[in-house]
């Protein structure tokens, strides 16, 4: 049995699809929006707002009372600017409900927490930030995934750090950047994309199948309480805008490269320029040789 807390949010969606393809398990899909989600016999959707006591006790229970799970929890208030904005909000989602939820919850095989390379702070254009690097987060939202992950990790369960990703979205209801783009560049519309914010980037299909396969390998191999999971290559959302006029068959010159330093219109908050990570230890772990973008 698989359990997948924020279930509805675009991994999740690929999270719910790579158990369903990878294994014969059912799944708990919480989420607080359950409208949309992915139909099948093996999935069973449940409503939870994670701030709602009442809504987490019944989850809670659902999981208490079943199979042993594999869980994995998704859920974070991960927009930056609003972080900084509304930090007793975040608070309250990011560290003070998953407090909670860690101490309702306790039918549990495992359990991996997505993180993110905001923990590592500015980086370098030619430096990967390893898993035992020193923390400096600039923003913070980066500060709130540090403390959570303590609490995982107090716990014994396992973080896994991630980069920008990327890919469609699998609700009709909600559209990603990449859907997006797509409808631009079909619309032979210019696109203003950074050619100097620069990440580890993976798609949300790979990202998904790394979940489960951590899972499923939980007791064959020996899992580090703290990996990257990331893509081998450097790449710029500039760059994700060329493979994506690539894919559509459209011309390269509608994606127009612009600086993030330069541009206030669209983030508030600071971000890191550079935030490579290494996924030497993730590769090694689950013998991997290469881990490339899928666009």
């Amino acid at each position: 049995m698989y359990a997948v807390i924020g279930a509805n949010g675009f991994l999740g969606s690929y999270i719910i699809k790579s158990i369903l393809e990878n294994t014969d398990e059912k799944v708990i899909a919480a989420a607080r929006n359950i409208d949309g989600m992915i139909v099948s016999d093996r999935v069973i959707p449940v409503k939870c707002e994670i701030i709602n006591s009442e809504n987490v006790d019944n989850l809670a229970e659902i999981i208490n009372s079943g199979e042993p799970c594999k869980l994995i929890y998704l859920v974070t208030y991960n927009n930056i600017d609003l972080v900084a904005k509304y930090p007793k909000v975040a608070w309250d989602i990011n560290i003070i409900s998953l407090a909670s939820f860690l101490n309702k919850v306790d039918n549990i095989i495992c359990l991996f927490f997505s993180s993110t390379d905001c923990v590592y702070g500015e980086g370098k254009p030619d430096y990967r930030f390893k898993e035992t690097d020193p923390l400096e987060p600039i923003n913070l939202y980066g500060v709130y995934k540090i403390a959570a992950e303590g609490l995982i990790t107090a716990r014994g369960y396992n973080v896994l750090r991630l980069p920008f990703m990327f890919g469609p979205s699998l609700s009709p209801q909600k559209m990603h950047f990449y859907d997006k783009i797509a409808d631009d560049l079909q619309q032979g519309k210019k696109i203003e994309m950074f050619y100097d914010s620069l990440r580890s980037s993976l798609d949300y299909a790979t990202v998904a199948d790394l979940f489960v396969k951590m899972a499923e390998n939980y007791y064959k191999v020996t899992i580090p309480k703290i990996m990257n999971l990331c893509g081998d290559d450097c790449l710029s959302k500039y760059d994700l805008g060329l493979m994506m006029a690539d894919k559509c068959n459209a011309s390269r010159e509608l994606i127009v490269p612009v600086s993030s330093e330069t541009d206030s219109n669209i983030f508030i908050e600071r971000r890191a320029f550079a935030g490579l990570m290494d996924n030497s230890l993730i590769k090694n772990i689950l013998g991997i040789s290469e881990l490339k973008i899928k666009i």
